[in-house]
């Protein structure tokens, strides 16, 4: 698709772990418009080593104070706690933000929004390791959602240092043989105990509009490698089931491949004059 001409866009990385430093370092590679030109970590040297990697040579910051005035979009890649002064920062600014971390811009969906609409100033929510919004954003438009589910199924090192894990659970992650639940509930829970595992959860919930219809459920299961996730939809609309299996990230197990894909994708319709799906 061909993309807009014109000069290159700042952008400053919050978060300089496996999505952060692929994302720079594939924008970089495609010869994007979007040029890395801040970057930023909580630890300093993970910064430091991505910048040294990318040919522009991003600033290395200390903190958000001194990022933001060197971009003109900022990519959060950091996690559901940090997004939320992040994403405070950029609007405040006036500093396009895409989250990453989509399960902080639920936690806090109405103090954001009303921070975008005072600053005039958007905010993306990239779809991540998921397939089917684009059906369950339309399916919403006219009638009623009347069943929404999402299952999250990944191989048990997907889920080491969870903060949501019980003990039996930790004791049971490498030793079953056999997939077991570690969660089924609504999603607020499974963003708190789960935080780098259910973004996907949260950006389902936003995608339905009605993020209290959304049923979680969260699942080990050992005899599987990729990072699965079933959307299943039922209303006036008819009916949708999605399922994404996905290849986890070889930086970090948690995340999957597709999650990067996502965010390269939407800095791709960022820059084009042409946009496909909803």
């Amino acid at each position: 698709m061909k993309k807009a001409k014109g000069k290159y866009r700042r952008l400053g990385i919050v978060g300089c772990g496996a999505i952060g430093s692929l994302v720079a370092e594939l924008l970089e590679k495609r010869k994007s418009s979007f040029r890395v030109s801040a970057v930023l970590d909580m630890v300093p040297d993970s910064a430091l080593k991505l910048s040294k990697r990318l040919k522009s040579r991003p600033t290395v910051c200390a903190h958000l104070d001194q990022l933001l005035p060197k971009c003109d979009f900022v990519l959060e890649a950091a996690s559901v706690k940090a997004s939320l002064p992040v994403a405070e920062a950029a609007l405040k600014s006036r500093k396009p933000v895409v989250m990453m971390s989509t399960g902080g811009f639920l936690l806090n969906q109405k103090k954001l929004s009303a921070l975008a609409v005072k600053h005039q100033t958007k905010i993306y929510l990239p779809s991540g390791a998921l397939c089917g919004l684009d059906g369950l954003k339309a399916a919403r438009q006219i009638g009623e959602i009347r069943e929404l589910r999402i299952t999250s199924t990944k191989p048990p090192a997907g889920f080491q240092g969870a903060p949501g894990l019980t003990q039996a659970q930790k004791r049971s992650l490498y030793k079953s043989k056999i997939a077991f639940y570690l969660y089924k509930g609504d999603v607020w829970g499974a963003i708190q105990r789960f935080p780098a595992n259910v973004n996907v959860a949260a950006t389902t919930a936003l995608a339905s509009g009605n993020p209290r219809k959304l049923k979680v459920r969260v699942v080990s299961d050992p005899q599987i490698r990729s990072n699965q996730h079933e959307i299943h939809v039922r209303g006036d609309f008819g009916e949708l089931t999605a399922v994404t299996r996905n290849k986890p990230s070889v930086q970090n197990p948690k995340t999957s491949a597709l999650a990067i894909q996502a965010a390269l994708a939407l800095f791709e319709r960022l820059e084009s004059y042409v946009e496909i799906g909803t």
